[in-house]
């Protein structure tokens, strides 16, 4: 491995986003390890997910006169590349690069307690590097969790939320999601959408799937629990199933990460170092976040 990949960059890139309710907290995965900061409120009176005002053009997003935009704080002390993010409960699952003295290349699986900041290792240390994760459950104790490892180009699957792993297909995936009951499990590859119902083992392309490029779910055990999928030119669909797809939005970029919470009607996006937050399906952009030092 080249020796810039273990150094951090100045700007800390975005790869994930977790909306932590309970919590009152946006999480912030990066190039420089998880960062936090408060969860604004809501915008008022705007329409809800996918509903968009009589006449207005998704393409003209508006940022909102007044931007809420805070600097986040780093999440305890480590400042890894972070390339895949996932929570259950107070459980923060992150994998990627150390930047670290580590003769490790690969950080493999760590593990934090979101209260505490505290990080640990907690799976195949120095041996996978994945790229992305979802998870899926009743309750994050009974939580499972599937992975896309860069480094053997397969896919694997926890039963026990991270403690265990078994390797599936390979299959080049950046993004993944489950439905509600873990029954199918979601892939976004260069070629389409593709779905496999036996945890990995083998998937199948959806049909008639618009060309997603991003995937996210609410926290598990979200009872209202949907799939939000964005393209490259910005538009936004949901699913319940994973199979069949409806449009809820547009943006007027691409989106590096997208999340939602628990809740219905907000739908967090982020550029490489901001996130904001729309309830009118993209039409107008309220400033969360921002990451640049």
């Amino acid at each position: 491995m080249e020796a810039d990949m273990l150094t951090a960059p100045a700007v800390p890139t975005i790869t994930a986003l977790d909306i932590d309710e309970i919590a009152g907290v946006v999480r912030i995965a990066t190039a420089s390890g998880v960062l936090e900061a408060p969860l604004p409120a809501t915008p008022a009176e705007q329409p809800g997910e996918g509903e968009q005002a009589d006449g207005a053009e998704p393409a003209e997003a508006d940022v909102a006169e007044t931007p809420v935009a805070v600097s986040p704080q780093l999440l305890g002390d480590r400042v890894d590349q972070v390339k895949s993010y996932e929570r259950l409960g107070t459980r923060i699952l992150v994998s990627g690069h150390p930047v670290d003295d580590t003769d490790d290349e690969h950080l493999g699986l760590w593990e934090a307690d979101a209260e505490t900041g505290e990080w640990q290792p907690l799976a195949l240390t120095g041996e996978v590097d994945f790229h992305a994760m979802a998870s899926a459950g009743v309750t994050p104790a009974d939580g499972v969790i599937a992975a896309a490892d860069s480094v053997t180009g397969a896919i694997f699957f926890s039963p026990d939320g991270g403690e265990s792993w078994q390797s599936g297909a390979e299959l080049d995936a950046s993004a993944l999601a489950f439905t509600s009951d873990a029954g199918v499990l979601l892939a976004v590859t260069p070629t389409g959408l593709q779905a496999s119902t036996d945890r990995g083992q083998s998937f199948a392309a959806v049909d008639n799937a618009p060309e997603l490029t991003l995937v996210a779910t609410p926290p598990v055990g979200s009872k209202n629990w949907r799939i939000l999928g964005a393209t490259a030119t910005g538009e936004l669909w949901r699913s319940v199933d994973g199979l069949t797809w409806e449009q809820v939005g547009e943006l007027a970029f691409a989106p590096v990460a997208i999340a939602i919470g628990a809740s219905d009607g907000a739908i967090y996006v982020a550029t490489e170092t901001a996130v904001s937050v729309t309830t009118d399906g993209g039409i107008t952009l309220t400033a969360v976040v921002d990451i640049m030092p």
